[in-house]
């Protein structure tokens, strides 16, 4: 049995005791448990609705969840004029500039960082933040810039920047730039516009198929068509190619990076490089690497696995 087998065997294991314990309320000594918080936080062209169905189990189990929309997302979402125009112009689309390209960095993190207060106000005696996607890299500027706001940092098929690397460095290896699909569903250059940006209401038959194909192939199409009608189409990507100036305290915090093995957006390989290059950057706190069968969309495919999954990193 493989390390890797035997980590996997330990999170599930975990996870069941995590959820006895919570619903008791006490440890199997009979101690008062402490109590988490779960800060989540959406990938590109989501928004807080993508864990509604994640919500529910952490709850259930005892825990905090305060699910954010970050800046320029959900109900904040910032959207292109000629997205609303149907049928879509598309050279208006590749190239009317995106709002949301003025948003920086340092609004996203801060966005974090007020939501690990909030849920400390709300009971929480630690915080855990969870970045799906996109939101890998505003939870780690977050916990670089104040990591004592944070207990523990969960990755779920995540880009982050790592010590010496922005984000977007991943993007460009080898083999994430073969074998990814994500470029697939890019409607305008980033360069010109300042964003990722896609169309959700697409009536493309061949384009939906394409983008089911690469983010959630294993996702109940009524599910998912649902999810298509809330996406909004731009996502930040100015982001991807900043350093992080890691505090002090960063090394220190429990990591776990939660890699879906049937993953078109960011793919295994990718995965294994940034958790590799999170441990060379902190040997003595290793991140552990986890894997889920599911798609990139696991908040949809496996919400109840997914949950177990954040019990037992916490």
């Amino acid at each position: 049995m493989d390390r890797r087998t035997v980590l996997q065997a330990g999170f599930a294991a975990a996870g069941t005791a995590a959820v006895a314990s919570s619903v008791t309320g006490a440890s199997a000594g009979g101690k008062k448990k402490t109590k988490t918080g779960f800060v989540l936080v959406h990938g590109s062209w989501h928004g807080a609705w993508c864990w509604g169905l994640v919500e529910p189990k952490l709850n259930q189990a005892g825990h905090i969840s305060l699910a954010i929309d970050l800046p320029g997302h959900g109900l904040d979402a910032v959207i292109p004029d000629s997205f609303r125009s149907r049928p879509l112009d598309p050279s208006a689309f590749g190239t009317e500039p995106s709002a949301i390209a003025g948003i920086g960095i340092d609004s996203f993190a801060d966005a974090v960082i007020a939501a690990a207060d909030r849920v400390r106000a709300m009971g929480a005696d630690r915080v855990v933040a969870v970045g799906h996607s996109m939101g890998g890299v505003p939870i780690t500027f977050a916990a670089a810039k104040s990591p004592e706001k944070f207990a523990s940092l969960v990755y779920i098929a995540a880009l982050l920047p790592t010590p010496g690397k922005p984000a977007g460095f991943y993007t460009t290896l080898e083999d994430q730039t073969a074998r990814s699909k994500i470029g697939g569903l890019i409607a305008a250059d980033p360069a010109v516009i300042g964003a990722l940006r896609f169309d959700p209401r697409t009536e493309d038959s061949a384009m939906l198929t394409a983008g089911k194909e690469a983010l959630a192939a294993d996702v109940d199409d009524a599910l998912w068509t649902t999810a298509m009608h809330m996406f909004t189409p731009d996502a930040p990507a100015a982001m991807y190619g900043q350093m992080a100036d890691f505090a002090q305290g960063f090394g220190a915090l429990e990591k776990t990076f939660i890699r879906c093995t049937q993953d078109y957006i960011l793919i295994d390989t990718t995965c294994e490089v940034i958790v590799e290059d999170l441990n060379q950057g902190w040997p003595s706190n290793p991140t552990a690497l986890v894997d889920i069968e599911s798609s990139h969309e696991v908040m949809f495919s496996k919400p109840a696995e997914l949950a177990d999954l954040l019990i037992a990193a916490a």
